[in-house]
């Protein structure tokens, strides 16, 4: 009995140790079909501080961004059919925020190819670095499972 204690002990002591070895890794997806592009610009940013935030605390963080519904045309390097003239500056300042996130976040950025579709959007079109993916919302799903917070982007 003593031995079956004292094995149970040290296993739980172990475990404890391997838990801590192993390090946390902060996982989110967030969703956009959003079409308000300052609100759009205001999550890229909020994003980007959320990243920042886990780093300077030494955590580690894993995002994905989902882009379908209204979302999807930012992705598209001519994005000048989103709006007028006038959001021309919002636009540039949203892909600007989209690469950063990209290439100093490792941020993934995945447009939904049924939305491309429905906006015309070719994937030669998309910025630098945004992948593809048959159908996000499956993405999501699939995200969820595998422990990722969802945080939707809709307005």
């Amino acid at each position: 009995m003593f031995k079956t204690k004292l094995l149970i002990l040290v296993l739980l002591t172990l475990s404890s140790f391997a838990s801590e070895a192993t390090p946390k890794i902060n996982k989110a997806v967030f969703d956009c079909s959003a079409k308000e592009l300052s609100f759009i610009a205001s999550r890229l940013r909020l994003i980007e501080r959320t990243s920042q935030d886990f780093s300077t605390l030494k955590q580690k963080s894993d995002f994905v961004l989902t882009v379908h519904s209204h979302c999807t045309p930012i992705v598209s390097r001519d994005a000048a059919f989103l709006s007028p003239d006038k959001d021309a500056k919002l636009i540039a300042n949203i892909h600007k925020q989209l690469k950063k996130l990209i290439l100093e976040y490792n941020v993934e950025v995945r447009a939904c190819e049924i939305a491309l579709e429905a906006f015309g959007i070719e994937k030669e079109d998309l910025i630098e670095g945004v992948k593809t993916t048959s159908n996000s919302i499956m993405d999501v799903i699939q995200l969820q499972n595998d422990g990722y917070a969802l945080f939707p982007l809709i307005n």
